[in-house]
């Protein structure tokens, strides 16, 4: 995430702010600095990536320990970093893309499951009408000790049962990163390593 710093400005005792202000209206505010927020969709693109690998890693190989909360936690932490995406490459203004990213959310399965499950943990259930067209009916958590030449190896998989159809999380994740990767492909947007 890039940030521009202003000097001299107030933004009333917020630190991130989206326009800086002239003077501050408040002679009370003691504040130097403000700063303006840009939304880079190569950091929250990488951001995906690290949600993914960490998604990755609890369902094939924790280590010896894991909980009963981390697959939850990190196939939340993915879905919400993966479809949130979309709004990261409309703000920013050096992505050019061909296809309206919400048209390509709404012809991706994998893209509209992910947007659900974003949404309806975002909102505790969903307000409108699921872009898949299902509903989320139950979340299970399936945890598995291995023995291994190293030792026990513990892992974790979640599993998404939506319109009466049964998705493992990480696997439905590998498909939204290959659904994003397509997608910048055909828009010819790549991102240079940081």
């Amino acid at each position: 995430m890039q940030i521009e710093e202003f000097d001299h400005v107030c933004c009333q005792l917020v630190i991130l702010c989206l326009t800086p202000y002239d003077r501050c209206h408040n002679p009370s505010h003691k504040i130097d600095r403000a700063y303006i927020m840009q939304y880079n969709a190569a950091d929250k693109y990488r951001r995906m990536l690290r949600a993914y690998g960490v998604l990755e890693r609890i369902s094939t190989d924790n280590g010896n320990s894991i909980s009963n909360t981390d697959a939850r936690d990190a196939a939340e932490d993915f879905f919400n970093q993966c479809y949130h995406f979309k709004d990261w490459i409309k703000k920013d203004t050096s992505v050019r893309v061909d296809q309206d990213v919400e048209e390509f959310i709404n012809s991706s399965t994998a893209m509209q499951l992910a947007a659900d499950n974003c949404n309806s943990l975002k909102h505790a259930g969903l307000d409108r009408r699921s872009r898949s067209g299902k509903e989320i009916e139950r979340v299970n958590t399936h945890m598995k000790l291995d023995i291994t030449s190293r030792g026990f190896v513990a892992s974790s998989r979640l599993e998404l049962t939506i319109g009466g159809q049964s998705y493992d999380a990480f696997k439905l994740a590998t498909e939204c990163v290959r659904a994003w990767d397509d997608y910048l492909r055909k828009n010819q947007v790549s991102f240079p390593e940081p």
